[in-house]
């Protein structure tokens, strides 16, 4: 081969020849082959970089899991210290050590939002996060983000905000951003406003800073560029405000901007003569009241289905169904035996035409229906109540409610589960199941097909379901004990089929803590999800969801 030469690039040509003795001639072909090495070099550069990401991600989720667990120990030996504090010296005594106990549980759980926004941000740009929607009052939650004070002002229009159903991790994080950026490139010391307003479903929030030191050099500038990668509006300076200018990538825009889309909003910015103004718009629907939901159950003419393979899962699911206020005879729990799994659909059908002439079925069934050892078959719940579907007449459906239950929330799961049933029920929900399993009623039957009651009437059945998440909270730590001790003795001898059974209970139970107000259980989840298609549990990974579970299992019941 050779080169060819020209003023703008290099280009590459291959040189073959053949002579041909009896026409005394030399032939000579030359062909470009320039577009085809540079392709080859950038496949080369992609797969290089490819596995230097996959590297740093690696490097960085140990290091993130090395840091959320001993938060997560530091919270628990905290909570610890109160309980014990409490019960000897009681809450007036020791008023100013409360108070400087809680000040270091503020500071500690909000370091632990930090690493776990690096997460979320992470799974927002490489379009692995899935936006959950829940009840959010926008005023606290951005006041937990960030405090609220004279420097930092809220206000709210109208005051105060109803709740709104919205991703409110992603919310917090586009808010904490562009509050850490008002005050590096806004005026030092300066005032940063947040003006929030609901009008109809659509969320504005706005944050105004006084303009910085060189305010007047990005004037000019398209605002759209802002929000594009790589992008730094400002130089080095001089000014102490700014300094950490020189070490950014210029990529917080773009960050914003992806979380935005993720809730089907936008990002906006202007630099005006005396101020710079950052705007979110995105839905945000307003959810049913807190009343109503609070004063709602399903006491009359609803019968209870649950199908689970994990008698742990079971439990969480009679506990949901006594949180609704479905009596205990008119609930049935199967799926712990290999006939009930294989049976489902019959089952569903069978409840179904025992219905009264008035009544309705709500049916939770798992997604992946493991049988038993030593068979590798797993039985798709949402396959299994489709089929008992299609069984049935539409007016006979038209009496359900099904809600299919998983740790796998990706969007094609979720995607799948909606097409097969009514909804989705998350192992790691955002919101209580009673709530959600509410809403999905709701909206499928109407509030009509509810009993409502009083809120003083409630107040003993609240009181017994505080007992209840004590019972469940203690349930959820030996559960996580008793999976982390069967996979650390087993792995070394069982197949890999079925350590991925007890490892995706293992996520299960992540979900259930998660649900129960337990931090740290996100990474843990997307640790385990990742070893799907390995096949194989390394050392390394091993040893960091075992440090990460049995971290969480205390701090599910303060004091142990």
């Amino acid at each position: 081969g050779g080169g060819g030469g020209g003023a703008a690039r290099a280009a590459v040509c291959d040189v073959s020849s053949a002579l041909s003795d009896e026409a005394g001639s030399c032939v000579i072909i030359v062909r470009d082959v320039t577009e085809k090495e540079r392709l080859a070099q950038l496949e080369r550069e992609a797969t290089a970089a490819a596995v230097e990401r996959q590297k740093d991600e690696e490097a960085n989720r140990f290091s993130r899991h090395e840091v959320k667990n001993g938060v997560l120990a530091a919270l628990s030996q905290l909570d610890s210290i109160s309980s014990d504090l409490r019960r000897k010296v009681g809450l007036e005594a020791g008023a100013t050590f409360h108070r400087s106990l809680a000040s270091m549980r503020s500071g500690l759980t909000h370091t632990l939002e930090t690493v776990l926004s690096q997460a979320l941000a992470r799974d927002v740009l490489h379009g692995n996060y899935l936006p959950r929607t829940a009840p959010c009052k926008i005023e606290q939650a951005l006041g937990l983000a960030w405090q609220i004070n004279e420097r930092f002002p809220l206000t709210t229009h109208p005051s105060p905000l109803p709740v709104v159903d919205i991703d409110q991790r992603l919310l917090c994080l586009v808010h904490r951003n562009a509050l850490s950026n008002a005050c590096k490139y806004g005026r030092h010391g300066g005032v940063v406003a947040t003006e929030v307003v609901l009008a109809g479903d659509q969320l504005t929030i706005r944050v105004v800073n006084e303009p910085g030191e060189q305010h007047e050099s990005v004037r000019g500038l398209d605002p759209a560029s802002v929000f594009a990668k790589g992008t730094r509006l400002h130089g080095v300076s001089s000014d102490e405000a700014i300094a950490t200018a020189r070490v950014s990538k210029g990529d917080g825009g773009w960050v914003m901007a992806k979380c935005a889309e993720c809730m089907l909003g936008e990002c906006s910015i202007a630099f005006r003569e005396a101020e710079t103004v950052f705007e979110l718009r995105c839905p945000a629907p307003q959810r049913l009241e807190e009343s109503f939901l609070d004063e709602a159950d399903l006491s009359a003419g609803v019968t209870a289905l649950a199908i689970d393979d994990c008698e742990f899962q079971l439990v969480c699911l009679e506990a949901v169904f006594a949180s609704l206020g479905i009596p205990e005879e008119s609930t049935t729990l199967i799926g712990t035996t290999d006939e009930e799994v294989k049976g489902a659909a019959d089952t569903i059908v069978a409840a179904v035409e025992a219905l009264p002439p008035d009544g309705r079925l709500l049916l939770i069934v798992d997604e992946n229906l493991d049988l038993a050892f030593p068979s590798s078959e797993t039985v798709s719940g949402s396959y299994a109540a489709r089929t008992a579907l299609n069984r049935m007449p539409p007016s006979e459906e038209a009496r359900t409610l099904v809600l299919v239950r998983s740790a796998n929330d990706s969007e094609s799961d979720v995607a799948l589960y909606n097409e097969r049933t009514h909804g989705f029920l998350s192992k790691a929900p955002s919101e209580p199941d009673r709530r959600t399993v509410l809403r999905a009623w709701v909206t499928r039957f109407g509030c009509e097909a509810v009993t409502r009651k009083g809120a003083p009437a409630r107040s003993a059945a609240d009181s017994a379901q505080l007992d209840d998440e004590d019972e469940m909270r203690a349930a959820a730590a030996a559960e996580l004990r008793r999976l982390v001790a069967l996979i650390g003795a087993e792995r070394a001898s069982a197949p890999w089929c079925e350590l991925w059974k007890w490892l995706h209970r293992l996520k299960g139970a992540l979900g259930s803590s998660r649900a129960l107000g337990c931090c740290g259980a996100d990474e843990l989840i997307r640790t385990i999800e990742s070893l799907r298609s390995r096949g194989e549990l390394e050392e390394a990974v091993w040893s960091l969801i075992e440090r990460g579970s049995l971290a969480i299992a205390p701090s599910l019941v303060p004091g142990t």
